[in-house]
């Protein structure tokens, strides 16, 4: 419930934005906020992970303030490091030769590994209302801010302070980031350093893939109302995938016990079911995008949002397609196969980069093309990788012995 009202309220933070600045003067504020949903799938997420199992694990605290000073000298180093790439692409991504856009790239970056920290302090500690509490107050912060912002008649650069202000909510809660000393750490937990570059890998990709295509299109030089455009239908359509994330530790759960017990036949209909659901989606994409889907657009966020029906609708089909590669991605982790998952969206990104260096059409269409074949490739590759059960699977009839003994 915390993480679908925090969407709302996201989505109302951007309307805001677009509504006072129009297309054009929201781009750059559309960069920040394609940046903040990787960031947090890239740090938050990995952080607040480690946090939790250690937590669980030790039943102590000890683990965890002892690696708050690597944790804190990873947060350095990240937020240094990603602020003087924003400040050399300056340019390219926000039209503006000032260091305010690479500032506020770098308050995102910390304030997403503060609460990965915060968030897994206190999920951790099974305090899930003040968990959820943490996701609805970082958004209503924005929202209240760009209120203040767009009353005041602020530009790009006050909405960014507002978008970068959210953590601070975290604040209130600053004292569960306390962690009790003295016991030893447990064998064979892994660093929040590991836990985070292994993320760098398939799932990172996938999100990377999924949010990015604004960025992209910035630096390839699109107009500033097409990436606020791309951008609004972008996050739009990626709702449904938002909201299905909630539901994936379930289903990893759930796909892992058939693996373990040799379900083959069973497996086998979930990835026809799989394919039939992406095709469903797509469908339904593709009816909603040539229809309706501008016509709501520019109603929710200005009627000045212009996409040419074939990219929304494209864009609608990419992200029903990314939908399935999020249930293939849970098969991959069901069976094991992490590297496979890695192989195979590493494998989609060169095909797409092929795509973007050899087509001559305009940014705009390169992009939302280049997108639909990111997704359909990987979507193909992890079908075919997640075919074969490993070796250790048991049998269906000894599992079942085995269950019943």
């Amino acid at each position: 419930m915390g993480s679908v009202l925090a969407g709302l309220l996201a989505y109302g933070f951007f309307a805001l934005a677009t509504r006072s600045l129009g297309a054009a003067g929201a781009a750059p504020v559309s960069i920040l906020w394609s940046f903040w949903a990787v960031a947090a799938a890239v740090l938050t997420f990995p952080v607040q992970h480690w946090t939790i199992r250690t937590l669980a694990h030790d039943g102590h605290e000890g683990t965890v303030a002892r690696a708050l000073p690597k944790i804190a000298l990873l947060a350095a180093g990240l937020t240094v490091l990603v602020g003087l790439v924003a400040y050399v692409f300056r340019e390219e991504l926000f039209g503006d030769r000032g260091v305010a856009y690479p500032a506020l790239v770098a308050a995102i970056t910390a304030g997403s590994l503060f609460l990965g920290l915060l968030r897994g302090a206190l999920a951790g500690r099974q305090r899930y209302i003040a968990t959820a509490a943490t996701l609805v107050g970082e958004n209503s912060l924005r929202v209240t801010l760009a209120i203040v912002v767009a009353i005041a008649g602020g530009g790009a650069k006050a909405f960014g302070v507002a978008l970068a202000c959210g953590p601070i909510v975290g604040l209130v809660w600053i004292g569960s980031l306390r962690f009790a000393r003295g016991q030893e750490s447990a064998p064979g937990l892994r660093s929040p350093l590991a836990l985070v570059s292994e993320t760098v890998g398939g799932s990172l990709i996938a999100q990377v893939v999924l949010t990015s295509a604004p960025v992209a299109l910035a630096a390839l030089g699109g107009a500033p109302d097409q990436v606020t455009a791309l951008f609004v239908a972008l996050a739009v359509w990626r709702a449904p995938y938002v909201i299905a994330l909630g539901v994936t530790p379930k289903l990893t759960g759930g796909l892992t016990r058939l693996v373990v017990n040799g379900k083959a036949e069973q497996l086998t209909k979930l990835r026809a079911l799989t394919v039939a659901g992406a095709v469903a989606a797509a469908t339904v994409a593709t009816l909603v995008g040539a229809t309706v889907f501008e016509p709501l657009l520019q109603l929710a966020f200005g009627s000045d949002l212009d996409l040419e029906t074939w990219a929304l609708v494209a864009v609608g089909i990419g992200t029903a397609i990314a939908l399935g590669n999020l249930v293939l991605l849970l098969f991959m982790l069901a069976l094991g196969r992490s590297g496979a998952t890695t192989a195979a969206w590493a494998l989609a990104v060169v095909v797409t980069a092929a795509w973007l260096g050899f087509s001559t059409l305009d940014p705009t269409s390169r992009i939302v093309t280049g997108f639909v074949i990111a997704q359909a490739t990987a979507f193909v590759l992890l079908l075919g990788f997640s075919t074969r059960l490993p070796a250790g699977a048991r049998p269906a009839e000894a599992a079942e012995a085995a269950d019943r003994t």
